[in-house]
């Protein structure tokens, strides 16, 4: 008898804590596919769940499980989601200054971003911005330099962009493109190989070489469109949490939370370097062929990706107060730069050490 009472307890105390636990749904605007961005979503929620000991509990639904990825934001302003993860500029619609917390073109390499986050002011700034949506933000995860676009004809010179169909997120890089006659497509990510297939599209920019391998681009384009990266030379992704449900939470648990998107933030980037060496010598063998930008041509589009940016600070002033601290930040950084020379944020050697 004594032994079943003991067991008895033990099974309510269990119910008990079971019934306890904080449990949370997270959409993301991501599929399984479009690793590391995927991988970075799961690596967060396992971290959180883990940290707190099993008081909280977080699922993670990816794109289409759930809902569609561009309506991950309604839902977890409005509170049918606890929190969402995708990429900032997704919510343009809402408020362009959004397309600032993803990625910029030319401007702001992962360093920049971390450094400027956390020790610049952005994070304040980030956080100001979602709060007026009634959610609570936190950068999860940053990878490199893009591999950039992915298409079925060589581009090599302003002109060759002229008619070409292409597909690209960042609202920056939309007008940059309409500016030298191509057709911007703003479509998702899930979307981006049948478009190729069916040839919707003629080519398109998604993420780092590891994510464009996994969406099977070798299959339906023949050429990387380089210098990579002048579109996205560091791409942020957002961490949303319904701010009702953020303010429920022990203190304890906010601090975890906070921690774990900071943690998740290097690991996304080591992470995503890491694969993409291996997809650059994949797409290599599948004889994926490089096309390469004239200078006349680097040069028009940087000019363009800061013009759209004093364009839009004239028109948005959330856009002006953000964009402001971005450009002062990377002002004073450019002695730091300029000393580091080819050492900024690593470099190729001359010639490497012969070890047997």
């Amino acid at each position: 008898m004594l032994g079943a009472a003991v067991a008895a307890i033990l099974l309510l105390q269990y119910q008990s804590a079971f019934a306890d636990t904080i449990r949370w749904r997270m959409a993301t605007g991501r599929t399984p596919a479009l690793t590391p961005y995927h991988d970075a979503d799961v690596q967060l929620t396992e971290t959180i769940n883990a940290m707190t000991g099993g008081r909280m509990q977080v699922t993670i639904h990816p794109a289409g499980e759930l809902l569609p990825p561009f309506e991950v934001f309604d839902a977890v302003r409005t509170g049918t989601i606890q929190a969402g993860a995708a990429w900032s500029t997704y919510w343009t619609g809402k408020n362009t200054a959004f397309d600032l917390f993803c990625s910029m073109g030319f401007m702001m390499h992962p360093s920049d971003w971390i450094t400027w986050l956390y020790e610049g002011g952005g994070l304040e700034l980030g956080q100001e911005l979602y709060a007026k949506y009634n959610i609570k933000f936190f950068p999860m995860a940053v990878t490199g330099p893009e591999s950039g676009f992915r298409t079925n004809k060589p581009i090599r010179s302003l002109e060759d962009f002229k008619g070409v169909n292409l597909r690209s997120g960042v609202l920056q890089n939309i007008w940059v493109l309409e500016q030298v006659g191509a057709n911007p497509v703003r479509i998702p990510g899930g979307e981006i190989y049948m478009a190729l297939r069916l040839g919707t599209i003629d080519g398109a920019e998604f993420g780092v070489p590891s994510t464009d391998w996994n969406m099977k681009l070798q299959e339906v384009t023949k050429y990387q469109v380089t210098p990579a990266g002048w579109h996205q030379v560091g791409t942020v992704s957002d961490l949303m949490i319904n701010m009702d449900a953020w303010n429920k939470l022990p203190p304890d648990i906010q601090a975890i939370i906070e921690n774990a998107a900071k943690a998740n933030l290097i690991w996304s980037y080591a992470k995503a370097n890491w694969d993409a060496v291996a997809a650059m010598e994949k797409f290599k063998a599948a004889g994926i062929e490089e096309s390469r930008l004239d200078d006349e041509a680097v040069a028009r589009l940087e000019e363009l990706s800061i013009a759209f940016i004093e364009r839009e600070s004239k028109r948005n002033p959330d856009y002006a107060k953000i964009a402001k601290s971005m450009v002062e930040y990377l002002k004073r950084s450019d002695a730091l730069r300029e000393a580091e020379g080819r050492f900024a944020s690593g470099s190729n050697l001359k010639r490497y050490p012969e070890i047997e």
